[in-house]
C-alpha cells in the first residue's frame, strides 16, 4: 500500500516536472535521443555479432597464449579507435553542413534585405519622376511656349515630336 502511494506521488512529481519543461527543452531532448539512437545503430551495424578466438589473460595460460592475447587485444583496440574516428568524422561533417546552411541562410537574408532596399529606392525614384512628369504636364498645359523655352535652356529640345513643333514654331 505504501509502495502504491509512493508510485502515485512519483507520477505526480513526474507530471509536474513535465509541465515545467518548455517546448525548446523537449525538442532538445528529442534531438539528443535521436543522436543516441543513431550512434547505437551505427555501433550495432559496425560491430560483428560473433567474435572468434577471444582470449583473456588467464593465469594458467601458456607462454604462447600471451602473444595471441596481445594481438587480439591490439585488433580490438584498433577496431574501437576506427569506430570512434568514423563517428567523430560523421559528427564533424554534420556540424560543417549545418554551419554552411546557417551561413547560406544568413547570406540570403542579407541579400533579400539589400534587394528590398534597392527596389524601394527604385520605386521612390519612379514615384518622384511620375510626380515631376505630372507637374510638367500641368505647366505644359498652362504655358506651352514657356515649356519649350525651359527645355532649350536645359540643353536642347530632345527628340519628341512636341519639342520639334515648338522649335519649328520658334524658327518661323
Amino acid at each position: 500500500m505504501a509502495l502504491q502511494h509512493f508510485t502515485g506521488h512519483s507520477q505526480e512529481l513526474a507530471l509536474a516536472a513535465a509541465a515545467q519543461i518548455t517546448e525548446e527543452e523537449r525538442e532538445e531532448r528529442r534531438q539528443e535521443a535521436e543522436k543516441l539512437d543513431e550512434k547505437l545503430r551505427f555501433i550495432v551495424e559496425k560491430i560483428p555479432d560473433r567474435r572468434y578466438h577471444i582470449m583473456g589473460s588467464n593465469a594458467g595460460a601458456g607462454s604462447g597464449e600471451f602473444h595471441m592475447y596481445r594481438a587480439s587485444r591490439r585488433r580490438e583496440q584498433e577496431r574501437l579507435e576506427r569506430l570512434e574516428e568514423e563517428w567523430e568524422q560523421r559528427q564533424q561533417t554534420e556540424e560543417f553542413e549545418k554551419k554552411q546552411e546557417e551561413l547560406r541562410k544568413a547570406d540570403e537574408e542579407r541579400t533579400a534585405k539589400k534587394r528590398d532596399k534597392r527596389n524601394k529606392k527604385k520605386e521612390k525614384q519612379k514615384a518622384k519622376k511620375q510626380k515631376q512628369g505630372e507637374g510638367d504636364v500641368a505647366t505644359a498645359g498652362a504655358a506651352p511656349a514657356a515649356d519649350g523655352e525651359q527645355q532649350q535652356q536645359q540643353g536642347g529640345g530632345g527628340s519628341s515630336d512636341e519639342d520639334g513643333k515648338v522649335e519649328q514654331a520658334d524658327l518661323d
